[in-house]
């Protein structure tokens, strides 16, 4: 160092200006709380508990449920043996004689056990629906069977009804043709013995002829048939047998061969009505409407 010289002069360093804050973000607004949802009101529990009481009341101080529930009180230990439904009881707790309402109204809790037990044995035991439907079930089934039963009945009788008439229809058929057939053939054999001898025996051909109006006497209606059957008997030819003279004159062979022919001819014409009594009962309906129908008066016929 050298002597009398001066110092160099010190250089300040300058200060680094302060780097200003960055501004303050603004909180977010406060989200409002949702309103609070009111709890449900509590189930009224009183309520359903008054309403299980007054049914029990009703139903088990009943005339006809006394009985069945003292039994079921004595059953559950909660009245004493001597208990009647129509006197006083006696709990098996501490207590003295009382009525069954008085029972019911100080024990409660031992009313209800008892009461709840004969209701739940009266609605749901199997010994009651037996009951229920011993008295009711047989009844009830019997109405809704009723219409098929009448149904099945008539249908029954309708078949029979049917089946009888069918049977007696062809059972007299068979004794028409029959009765036809024998007077056909008696009637043939007769006249042409006639013709030889006017003195032919009359017998088969009568004996014919009763069986045949016997056998139209049975015919039905409707009237119109039954009254052709009737005429038809009364008209049959040969309800005696053929003369052998006439006029005091003995018949000969040409008198009684004609003889033999007129009565040939009248004995078809009938018998043809025989086969009409067989016909359907439409066509024997309508002939006995249209001749009971009034016939249809003329100016001219009163006069």
């Amino acid at each position: 160092m050298f002597l009398g010289a001066t110092a160099a002069p010190a250089f300040a360093v300058p200060a680094v200006p302060a780097v200003p804050a960055a501004p303050a973000v603004p909180a977010a607004p406060a989200v409002p709380a949702a309103p609070a949802v009111p709890a449900a009101p509590a189930a009224p529990a009183a309520a359903l508990a008054s309403d299980e009481r007054d049914a029990q009341l009703v139903f088990c101080l009943d005339a006809e449920h006394r009985g069945d529930l003292v039994a079921a009180a004595v059953r559950l230990n909660l009245l004493k043996a001597d208990a009647t439904a129509a006197g006083t009881v006696r709990p098996t707790a501490a207590g003295g004689p009382m009525t069954l309402e008085k029972w019911a109204e100080d024990r409660e809790d031992d009313f209800g056990r008892a009461c709840s037990a004969l209701m739940a044995v009266d609605s749901d035991s199997p010994g009651t629906a037996a009951k229920d439907t011993a008295e009711d079930g047989w009844f009830v089934a019997f109405l809704k069977s009723l219409p098929l039963l009448a149904a099945g009945a008539l249908l029954t009788l309708g078949g029979q009804f049917s089946e009888r008439v069918s049977s007696e229809r062809r059972l007299l058929k068979q004794q028409l043709g029959s009765g036809e057939a024998a007077f056909r053939t008696a009637v043939r054999e007769y006249l042409a013995a006639y013709e030889s001898d006017p003195q032919s025996d009359h017998t088969a051909v009568l004996t014919a002829r009763d069986a045949l109006t016997a056998a139209l006497a049975q015919v039905a209606g409707p009237g119109a048939r039954r009254a052709a059957a009737r005429r038809l008997a009364d008209e049959l030819p040969l309800a005696g047998p053929l003369p052998a003279a006439r006029g005091g004159a003995f018949l000969g062979p040409d008198d009684r061969a004609r003889e033999a022919q007129g009565v040939r001819q009248t004995v078809e014409l009938r018998l043809r009505t025989v086969a009409d009594l067989n016909g359907r009962a439409l066509y024997w309906r309508w002939r006995t409407f249209r001749e009971r129908r009034p016939a249809p008066v003329t100016p001219g016929a009163a006069a």
